[in-house]
């Protein structure tokens, strides 16, 4: 493979792959045309690959100039660091690293897929497996959570569904497994590997994954459950809200899997009640968005490029360069001195700008201040202490490990305000110190100023804490937890 077309083609994939990943995010992400959305996010990094590579038409007469010259690049120097000798080689022969570079990133992103599988099959390997019509279920005994991959479903059978409920969660993996959510992931992955240097192929994963919940949510929450005499009819949007807020402290797991706990609820349980009709204009948009990069493709292609090659300089010029450059480096040096009176202007930096000519004696050199980029603050508590968002051992409640018996804490805490009840989920943060004292507690995401209040009360009467460990020491470390509230009947 050349480097030059290798460059080129990879370039040419940004304009194509981004304009479809935007028209998804800002006009389709929304809208409850799940199945066309899997379609566009599949069929996306193909089109992006493909269209640099199909013959461009000839456009209509009218568009062409018959008359317009050829147009010629200026020529491409590429000073050596750090004594900023121009080389110039803008034939592939000293591109070739490219190519290595590209190999090198696509068999690591292929090993990392492959890693990703083998960890699976060993986690997995000697659960107890049950065949069933068109799917297998693996029982995880709490080993993993309740998920999917391929025609496997990983059952958590200590999780405590009601039937109803383990209806649902079932139907919903199913989805998966009978759509072939996990073949669309597999799909995707390779062709983040091979587009790896673009980096809207990784942003079409994370909205697949999204869609993918939408579809099995469908699924799950038109099916008619049989309740049994002792169970109430539970909606399958709070028992999404339930299972997810459980699965917050539950371990992670390979990315393979389509687990029933995925991230994003708070957008799976708002399309779950959005029953607006699908805007299909919405979804015609693709037509013009192709129809356009394919006219933006074959008018660029109408100019005639003749690259420039610049031959290498022999030793003496090359010399001669260098003595050049830092002769007008020592001058410009030298007027910004007389300029300032040799002092810096506060919060300023010297920045030095080289702009390389075709031939020794046509360089530029010049002399600018910019400002000097401020760090980012480090997070303390009121007391000084530093914070942390993770530590080796993170702080808990004394005898209850995990993030679960915190919110169930400060759920036993919360008291109710006065009047009408919301339903809502509320995030809240908080930082336990070294000592284990609970401090600087906030609300992330509010749901009304009275839960707010009430929130805020139940964090403050939160016992003391198991403080969390860095390298052996005690250290603060901040919690964000979301706390979800019902109507109570």
């Amino acid at each position: 493979m050349d480097a030059s077309f290798l460059l080129v083609w990879l370039g040419s994939t940004l304009l194509p792959l981004g304009t479809l990943w935007l028209v998804y995010r800002l006009a389709l992400r929304r809208e409850r045309c799940f199945g066309y959305n899997r379609a566009l996010l599949l069929l996306a990094p193909l089109l992006a690959a493909g269209l640099p590579l199909l013959p461009l038409p000839s456009l209509p007469a009218w568009l062409v100039a018959h008359d317009a010259p050829s147009v010629a690049l200026p020529p491409v120097l590429l000073p050596a660091l750090p004594a900023a000798t121009p080389v110039a080689a803008v034939g592939s022969a000293g591109w070739s690293w490219v190519i290595w570079v590209y190999a090198m990133g696509v068999g690591l992103a292929l090993g990392r897929l492959a890693y990703q599988a083998w960890r699976l099959h060993q986690a997995t390997r000697r659960l107890p497996r049950e065949a069933r019509p068109g799917y297998t279920v693996a029982y995880t005994g709490g080993q993993l959570p309740t998920s999917s991959f391929g025609r496997t479903i990983f059952w958590d059978e200590t999780a405590g569904l009601a039937p109803a409920e383990a209806t649902s969660v079932l139907v919903h993996e199913l989805a998966h497994v009978r759509q072939g959510h996990s073949l669309d992931v597999l799909w995707l992955e390779l062709w983040r590997a091979v587009l790896w240097p673009n980096p809207f192929a990784h942003l079409l994963l994370p909205d697949l994954r999204l869609t993918h919940e939408l579809l099995a949510d469908q699924a799950a929450a038109h099916l008619p459950t049989p309740l049994a005499p002792t169970e109430t009819a539970v909606p399958y949007s709070a028992l999404l809200a339930r299972l997810a807020l459980r699965g917050a402290a539950r371990g992670s797991y390979t990315a393979l899997l389509q687990p029933f706990t995925f991230s994003f609820t708070l957008t799976r349980i708002a399309m779950l009640q959005n029953q607006i009709p699908v805007r299909r204009w919405k979804q015609w948009l693709v037509l013009p968005v192709l129809g356009g990069l394919f006219f933006l493709g074959s008018h660029a292609a109408l100019a005639q490029v003749t690259p420039v090659v610049t031959p290498v300089p022999d030793e003496a010029q090359q010399k001669a360069w260098q003595d050049d450059i830092s002769r007008k480096r020592h001058l410009a040096e030298r007027e910004d001195s007389m300029r300032t009176g040799g002092k810096f202007e506060p919060g300023t930096t010297q920045q030095v700008n080289i702009t390389y000519g075709a031939k020794p004696g046509q360089d530029v050199v010049t002399i600018t201040r910019v400002p000097i980029p401020s760090a980012s603050p480090q997070l303390t508590t009121s007391s000084g202490q530093k914070v942390y968002a993770y530590a080796d051992q993170m702080p808990a409640l004394p005898g209850k490990p995990g993030m679960a018996p915190i919110v169930q804490q400060i759920l036993d805490n919360f008291v109710y305000p006065t009047g009408p009840h919301q339903e809502g989920r509320v995030f809240a943060s908080f930082t336990v110190t070294a000592n284990g004292n609970v401090t600087d507690a906030k609300i992330v995401k509010s749901l009304a100023p009275t839960y707010d209040a009430a929130l805020l009360a139940a964090i403050e009467k939160l016992p003391r804490f198991v403080p969390g460990k860095q390298s052996g020491h005690d250290v603060a470390v901040s919690f964000t937890v979301p706390i979800l509230f019902k109507k109570k009947p």
